[in-house]
């Protein structure tokens, strides 16, 4: 793996650690936005290890939804984000 991806997750999963359950989903956000800056991109195999080594202490049911959100995403364009208002938003 690429030493700026490397990088990157060392420094998510100090921030995951220290941070209350409530905000985790917003570190993942900030993840994807310093993804998309830094134009990183993982490899399918390097997704699929991440997911596994993310979900593997999560209950059935938080991996149950884990899972629906993952094959969620998959079926969007990378880049492709919709705001509140259903609006087509690229780039941001």
């Amino acid at each position: 793996m690429d030493a700026k991806k490397i990088a990157l997750l060392a420094s998510f999963a100090d921030e995951l650690a220290a941070a209350p359950e409530a905000q985790r989903m917003n570190l993942f956000l900030d993840l994807h936005r310093k993804m998309r800056q830094s134009n990183l991109v993982f490899s399918s195999e390097e997704r699929d290890l991440l997911f596994s080594i993310l979900t593997e202490n999560l209950s059935p049911d938080s991996r149950k939804k884990a899972e629906m959100i993952r094959r969620l995403a998959g079926q969007f364009p990378p880049n492709f984000e919709k705001s509140a208002a259903g609006k087509d938003i690229r780039g941001i």
